[in-house]
């Protein structure tokens, strides 16, 4: 049986390299694992169950908010904002602007969106500076993916990972935050030494566009009032504390960013009271994109958990891994990783990973650091994907192959991935 579930499960990672739809082959292949187990309506069972599941809120909500932001314009004047910082930079323009993208990702929960917000202004400047097509749509590429999302309370795999961890997604966060930020440093570093250090001159700066700072600031307020009350700030901590009562039991852990999400699109409602009757659709219509989007790949990913926890894959990998905390470490940076840059999806094979194992974890494995470092991999592992939509978009605005764009992408994402794992175990 064991033997029929590993067919299984290298047909599933065969499709999703072939880029079959995702949702499709992990909903099927957790079918077909269960039936093979003789337990077919365990699929169904949890897929009706992962419909209203604790993360559909926090994770609704923040999508919501993104399309907000996009429909008001306040995500354009947070990128505008943040150009700014790229005058006076000279011969560091180049990590300049990776750090500005990566910084800009933490509000746009979206590579693809990312690279499209700034790749307009940041390919000209650094092509003025020197760089090839390529070596300039590298430094967009590794700034927009490296994964200045997960940075984000609400970012998507987070939550969706912590949901699968006793301990929640503010564990995960916090290892990652200071983790991700010295991965982007040593990343833009790395960049500059093996790309950029040789050039000899500085474009002109970028026009100084007219900015609204309270409107470029809105992408910013949820993830600053979530860290602020996190960190116990006077007259900010009601926003983490969590009802008693037992009816909200399912969602409370994700309530926090569920209320910040809210105050956000209120405030930017306000702002833009103008425009009130389409944001305020926009956030309902992004709420409804995201179940479509986002909660069904949680969905189906849990199906392809339970399927293979059915069948004793999961038993088998556990005993496999046993009290070697190494393995289990090794399977967190390796398999979500490398499926991602087979497939050019991140949150894929980081949400396979984290409902195959991780529930079944206990504290001996850590399992906050196995997720952490499972959420970097998948990062790290699209930004190398020549499918990824990051990577195809920015091919295509510089004009270059996507396999010559990563060629200056390689080393310094996998030094800087290095430093993100490192900190994530030390910290």
């Amino acid at each position: 049986m064991i033997f029929l579930g590993l067919l299984v499960v290298a047909a599933a990672v065969v499709l999703l390299v072939r880029r079959v739809e995702v949702r499709l082959v992990l909903f099927s292949s957790g079918l077909l694992l269960a039936a093979l187990a003789g337990q077919p309506l365990l699929i169904l069972d949890t897929f009706g169950k992962a419909m209203v599941a604790g993360v559909v809120a926090p994770i609704c909500s923040a999508m919501g908010f993104a399309a907000v932001l996009t429909a008001s314009g306040c995500d354009r004047q947070l990128v505008v904002a943040l150009t700014r910082l790229l005058h006076g930079t000279g011969p560091w323009l180049a990590p300049a602007s990776i750090l500005v993208a990566y910084f800009c990702n933490l509000a746009i929960p979206s590579q693809a969106g990312t690279a499209a917000a700034l790749g307009p202004v940041l390919v000209p400047l650094l092509r003025a500076a020197g760089l090839t097509p390529a070596q300039a749509g590298a430094a967009l590429v590794l700034g927009s993916s490296f994964g200045g999302e997960l940075l984000n309370p609400a970012a998507q795999d987070v939550l969706a990972v912590g949901a699968t961890c006793a301990g929640g997604s503010g564990p995960i966060t916090a290892l990652i935050v200071p983790s991700g930020i010295g991965g982007a440093l040593v990343t833009a570093f790395g960049y500059w030494f093996f790309t950029a250090r040789r050039l000899q001159h500085s474009p002109e700066p970028p026009k100084r566009l007219p900015v609204n700072w309270l409107r470029a600031f809105m992408p910013l307020f949820p993830v600053s009032v979530l860290l602020l009350s996190y960190a116990r700030t006077p007259g900010l901590a009601w926003l983490s504390q969590l009802p008693s009562e037992p009816g909200y039991g399912n969602v409370g852990s994700g309530l926090p960013v569920v209320r910040a999400m809210l105050l956000g699109t209120a405030l930017v409602c306000l702002l833009c009271w103008r425009q009130l009757q389409a944001t305020s659709k926009e956030f309902y219509e992004g709420m409804g994109r995201a179940y479509g989007s986002v909660i069904s790949l949680t969905i189906t990913a849990q199906c392809f958990g339970a399927g293979l926890t059915a069948i004793g894959l999961t038993s088998s990998l556990l005993t496999l891994v046993g009290d070697n905390r190494a393995l289990g470490i090794l399977l967190a940076i390796i398999f979500p990783g490398l499926l991602a840059m087979l497939s050019g999806s991140g949150s894929g094979p980081v949400l396979a990973f984290a409902q195959s194992l991780l529930p079944h974890m206990d504290e001996s494995h850590q399992p906050t650091r196995i997720a952490a470092l499972a959420c970097h991999s998948g990062s790290f592992g699209r930004t190398l994907s020549p499918v990824a939509a990051v990577v195809i978009y920015t091919a295509g605005l510089v004009g270059v192959d996507p396999r010559e764009l990563l060629k200056h992408v390689a080393r310094p994402l996998l030094l800087g991935g290095l430093t993100s794992c490192v900190l994530a175990l030390i910290w």
